[in-house]
């Protein structure tokens, strides 16, 4: 099986089991707890991410928009992906839009290192 994002392997920042990319944080923010074997690839972790935002659309609509706001998924977009005539279901878009802003987080931190503050500096 093919890692979601090769480049993220030694990213502390993704939960890794047996060194290989076991699934992005994002999945913990929608309650989706894999077990320490499972590996996922990208069609997976979309898959679980579209399951998990229907039912919250159907059922904890106003937290799944709270949620989007915390994950700093484009505003534009979601209203996008929300339009009925969308080419893609409302679930799927989101799900690839949270998927994709988490990507680009996990680049971001990847490439944009801050140094450690000063203990002297430090409040």
């Amino acid at each position: 099986m093919t890692p979601i994002l090769p480049f993220l392997r030694d990213d502390p920042y993704v939960c890794r089991t047996m060194g290989e990319l076991n699934y992005l944080p994002v999945l913990a923010d929608f309650d989706i707890v894999p077990t320490a074997e499972q590996q996922f690839d990208e069609a997976e972790v979309l898959a679980l991410l579209t399951k998990q935002i229907a039912w919250m659309l159907e059922t904890k609509t106003e937290f799944l928009f709270s949620l989007l706001y915390r994950l700093d998924v484009d505003e534009r977009l979601v209203r996008k992906a929300m339009d009925p005539s969308a080419a893609t279901p409302a679930a799927e878009g989101l799900a690839r839009l949270v998927f994709d802003r988490q990507k680009a987080r996990i680049q971001t931190k990847r490439d944009i290192r801050v140094d450690e503050i000063d203990p002297d500096l430090a409040w």
